[in-house]
This record gives structure tokens, sequence and C-alpha cells, in this order.
């Protein structure tokens, strides 16, 4: 427990110097009172802090949430119990790594029947790893507010950050039940694809090519065979986790919402019935997991994409994808998260994307980073301004070109605003999936 001044305090002490010259030269028969009106304010502060209430029988509880998603807040009740006169107004603040930020607290909290002082505080998620709580630092003035009392308890806890799952069932949710061709129980797709899935009895509205002759002279009624996109397709999220993918884009790194984005279209396709895998590479491949399926299999893709970590290393493109396309051996939708500064850096991922999309359907997710484009819409009130919008223009222009080459050698760019990832991603698999290009 610790002692010292508050700004009131320091306040008074600072106005005694003035005080004192002042009197000293205009009424210099008054001065011998300055020293005992300061001494008088030391010892009001000394009785202050001896009267004011103590910390040795304080008590502290913190309720902590066992887990959050990143970029997730979650409240958090507190209380604290005094064995001895309480304090009017309590601050309170938590000693946290760099994976948690949390609120601080300054006022007069409740006070309920069992004599505990209640509040509540947020935690945000910054990132997904270990949150650790170390300490809570607890404040209080004495009756004056001359002086502060602070308590430091130890706590010691942790906090499970995992990627954002309550927002991939939300979302997941609101995409299920806005297309109205997959619901929740997984309808067919039908009259498109090549999948047979039933005979009708045939009306005007339909494709006369379709007409079942056969089915039709057994049953003296025209019948139409019915189609649907196909299933069990093969799906591989390819995950960059280098250097690039742990800058932040929009308050959370790039590689969380790419998870975060992985998730959400894993959750979906393997509702649909399509096959999902996971593959995983910084300056060389680390992680290659075996093809998952069904709706259980969400529960396999959640643990294998929390694992993944970014690094310092740069990405090595020309390794990963090689031997990404010697692992993946049936013709599937590769969906490449990454990220790259200009032409120079993105060369050799360009050739190696060119010899991976001539066996598979590649779709590569530009992370659009809205602070350059920001930069380049600002209007410039210092040259300095003019300096960084010609810099992000030119970093537009070279990222517009790279996209506009791979796009030429058919390789299906995405680029969506930061928020809307996510779902564009997930839109983008279904329109190809109706357009049987998987």
């Amino acid at each position: 427990m610790s002692i010292y001044p508050t700004p009131r305090l320091l306040v008074l002490l600072g106005l005694g110097l003035p005080a004192a010259i002042g009197i000293g030269l205009y009424a210099p028969q008054a001065w011998p009172w300055v020293p005992v009106v300061m001494a008088a304010v030391f010892v009001l502060a000394l009785l202050d802090g001896l009267f004011a209430p103590v910390g040795q029988g304080l008590k502290f509880e913190l309720r902590l949430p066992r887990s959050i998603g990143v970029g997730r807040d979650a409240p958090m009740p507190f209380a604290i119990r005094f064995n001895w006169r309480v304090p009017a107004r309590i601050e309170l603040r938590l000693g946290l790594n760099r994976v948690l930020a949390a609120s601080t607290y300054d006022q007069a909290p409740a006070r309920d029947a069992d004599k505990a002082f209640r509040g509540m505080l947020n935690l945000h998620a910054r990132t997904r790893g270990r949150g650790d709580i170390s300490a809570a630092w607890v404040r209080w003035t004495g009756l004056l507010g001359l002086v502060y009392i602070q308590k430091k308890v130890v706590l010691d806890v942790q906090v499970s950050v995992t990627p954002d799952l309550k927002g991939v069932e939300q979302d997941a949710s609101n995409l299920f039940s806005i297309d109205n061709i997959y619901g929740i129980r997984i309808q067919n797709q039908l009259h498109t694809g090549s999948e047979y899935h039933a005979l009708r009895e045939y009306d005007a509205s339909q494709d006369h090519r379709r007409i079942d002759w056969r089915s039709s002279a057994r049953h003296m009624k025209l019948f139409s065979r019915e189609y649907q996109a196909e299933r069990n397709h093969h799906i591989v999220l390819v995950y960059d986790t280098g250097r690039l993918m742990g800058e932040p884009l929009a308050g959370l790194k790039r590689l969380d919402r790419a998870i975060y984005a992985g998730l959400l279209l894993g959750y979906c396709a393997l509702k649909i019935g399509d096959n999902i895998r996971t593959f995983a590479f910084a300056s060389r491949p680390y992680h290659a997991a075996p093809m998952i399926s069904g709706t259980q299999g969400f529960e396999i893709l959640k643990h294998q994409l929390a694992t993944l970590e970014d690094s310092t290393e740069e990405s090595n493109h020309t390794l990963a994808l090689a031997d990404l396309n010697s692992k993946v051996a049936r013709r599937s939708l590769v969906i490449l998260f990454t990220d790259f500064i200009d032409e120079i850096s993105a060369d050799l991922m360009i050739e190696a994307l060119n010899r991976l999309s001539k066996k598979h359907m590649v779709l590569f997710v530009a992370f659009k980073d809205e602070v350059v484009e920001d930069l380049m819409a600002k209007a410039p009130n210092q040259p300095e301004d003019v300096t960084r919008a010609v810099f992000a223009k030119r970093l537009s222009m070279q990222r517009e070109r790279v996209l506009a080459q791979l796009r030429r050698m058919g390789v299906e760019v995405l680029e969506a605003p930061t928020e809307d990832l996510a779902t564009a991603i997930v839109s983008k698999y279904l329109a190809l999936k109706r357009a049987n290009r998987l």
C-alpha cells in the first residue's frame, strides 16, 4: 500500500509560494504566519491519510469471462469490500498484457446490502492469444481529498482470446436467412448445376431440353429432370502468416480478419456439403491439415485456425504455393489470404499463382486498406499532406496493376470493405458454386 499527494494538495502547496512572496513584499509583518499555514496544510494531509480508509482488509473480486472473441468487448463486474471506513470515491485500473485492453473506473460506486461496492469494467480483446491480468490497482482519497491511498491486489488470472465465434454464428445466421437458396436446413439449389436431383412434372416454365422422355412415356405424362448445384467440392483456405499479415487493419490484425472470414466460409460450406482443408505458411509451409467434411467438422476447423499466429518473417509465396500444388491433387477452390506492398514484392507471388491457377480455381483475397484511400481523398492542408497523398496514390496504382494482372491470368480477385470482407467471401463462394465454376 502506498500514500502520495493528490492534485488538490499540490495546488495548495503551489499557491503557497507566490502567496508567501506577496506577503513578504506587501505585508512583511504577517510573514511569520506563512510557515505556520504551510505546516498546517502538511498536518491536515497527514491526518487525512491517517484517518482515510485503510487497505489491509480490502477484498477485491473480479468476475472474468472464460473466453472472448477477438475484437469483442465483454463486461467484467467487480466488488470491493472494506473492513473499516469506506471511501466516497474509488479509482480502479488493471495490469494487462498486449492481448487485452480495459476501461478504467473512477466514480462513486453503488453499495449493496452486504456492504460491498460494485461496479463494471469493459474488457476489449485486441488480438488472439492468452490475455494476462496480473494485478489491480485500487485507489481512493481521504475525507479532505489531500492524499491518495493506493493498494495493489495481485490477481494473476488469464482470459483466452479466441477467434470471434459469436460473430461467425451471427453472420452465418444472417446469410442463411437472407439467401433464399441456402437456408438453415440447407435447401438445394434447383434448376442450376449438373447434379441430378429428382423428376418433376413438366410445365411451361421449364426448359424443354430437360424433359425425360423415357420416364414420360412410362407415366404417360411429361416429366423433366431437376438438377442442383454439385456438392462435395474441395475448398482450401491458404493463410499467409508472415510479417504483413500481423499489421492492423481497422483495429484488428489482417490475420485475425482472415481467420474470421475462413471460419464463416467454413461454417457455410460444411453446412452445404462441401469439404474444407487449411494450409498456412510464412517463410516456409508449416501447417497442412487433412480435408474435413460434415457439420461436425466445424469444431476441427475452429481448433486448426485458432492455432495460427503471425510471425516476423517475410512470406515465401513461391515455396508455399509450390508445396500446396503438390499436396492438393484434386481440383479445388483455393482461397489465398495474403498481402503485398508493391509490384516488386508481388512478382514472385504472381508467378506462383499463375502455376497454381492452371490446376485450381484460385480466389485472391485483397485486403482493402481504407487508410490509403483516406490519404488520397483527404484535402491537403499542409505540404506533408500532399506528400502522403502522392505516395498513397502510387501505392494504390501499383496495387491495381497487380490485381489486374492476376485477373488476366484467370485468378478471381475479391476486394471488399474491411468490415464486409467475411460476408463478401461467402457471397463470392456461393456465386462461383451457382455458376458451376468449382
